[in-house]
């Protein structure tokens, strides 16, 4: 309801930047080729299209539904491990106003960040619980949506081990794991997707394009800009979480998933949107730390809020004329 407040209050962009006129194109032709890495990424554009409004409709309902979803998520996620709900609740409100899904709303929708979020965090909570069938189903879809989403699968086996070879964490990851890969080596095998010489990361050696994307996020704005950026993913929550990692098994298996989302970086040149899939075991570990102090929590709280007002405000004032309305696509090579 909070996302949908302020989606309605809030001005968006006028035009298509980022990666949005991929995905459109997507749903506008879903059968032709289309642009690397984005081709592989088709069960939003694909429902898109076979919904029955206009794309700009379709688009903005998805978004919003995928944010609630995995607010409601992370909800039951966060009480699983004993927060209390008046708390549960302020944080997911934090969430779900947050500057990564923020921009998602000001971008029309037009984006795969907020379902994304909604598989890996609605994954946490199948792993927790340890429902294999739930968790299979939730990544066969999650494979459709975003290849970050199979960063789910080294995270149910780090969670449910007991040493570093269990057997029988190992059949279960693997019960869970069979159908969603092979999903996925189908989409890259049957795809036509072009224009990955165009991708930065994607020429020359492994290591050579590893080096390569890292120098290119930093050059877009220096590092200050990176980290900056980084710093608003999660804002407060930040200085929590580590001393969660002590306190609890989740956070430290979770450390699984932000090893693989800053692995991540090396192939994105967004590092902030890269971060924010971790968000379900940062908040849990931030949380945790909080839960029993109420001025440490109220301070967070306080300051999350804050964070995403702030930039709110700054979209507002200045971000949406001068860099959503501006930007067009990144030159990576058009679909003939």
């Amino acid at each position: 309801m909070a996302a949908a407040a302020v989606n309605a209050l809030l001005r968006h962009e006028s035009g298509l930047s980022g990666d949005e006129p991929y995905y459109e194109r997507i749903a506008s032709h879903p059968g032709g080729p289309h642009n690397f890495p984005y081709a592989f990424r088709v069960g939003l554009p694909y429902l898109v299209h076979v919904l029955p409004f206009s794309h700009a409709a379709s688009w903005e309902l998805l978004a919003l539904l995928a944010a609630a979803g995995a607010g409601g998520a992370l909800y039951a996620l966060l009480r699983d491990f004993e927060l209390g709900p008046r708390l549960a609740l302020v944080l997911v409100l934090g969430f779900s106003l947050s500057p990564s899904l923020l921009v998602v709303f000001l971008r029309n929708g037009r984006s795969v960040d907020a379902a994304a979020i909604l598989v890996i965090t609605l994954g946490c909570l199948f792993i927790v619980r340890r429902q294999r069938a739930a968790l299979a189903v939730t990544l066969l879809a999650g494979t459709t949506v975003h290849e970050a989403c199979l960063f789910l699968i080294p995270l149910a086996y780090a969670a449910w081990a007991e040493r570093a070879l269990d057997r029988a964490a190992l059949r279960d990851t693997a019960l869970v794991a069979v159908a969603p890969v092979i999903a996925y080596a189908y989409l890259r095998t049957s795809i036509i997707a072009v224009g990955e010489r165009y991708q930065p990361g994607y020429t020359g050696s492994f290591l050579h394009g590893r080096v390569q994307v890292v120098r290119q996020a930093l050059q877009g704005g220096g590092w200050h800009v990176e980290l900056r950026r980084l710093a608003i993913v999660y804002g407060p929550l930040w200085l929590a979480a580590p001393f969660g990692i002590g306190k609890l098994r989740f956070t430290r298996r979770g450390l699984v998933l932000v090893a693989l989302c800053v692995a991540s970086m090396t192939f994105a040149l967004d590092w902030g949107r890269a971060i924010f899939f971790a968000a379900p075991v940062i908040y849990v570990a931030a949380a945790y730390v909080i839960r029993h102090r109420r001025m440490v929590a109220a301070a967070a709280i306080a300051g999350l809020l804050a964070l995403d007002l702030g930039y709110a405000i700054y979209m507002q004032s200045y971000g949406v004329k001068h860099s959503l309305d501006v930007h067009g696509p990144p030159a990576r090579g058009p679909v003939r």
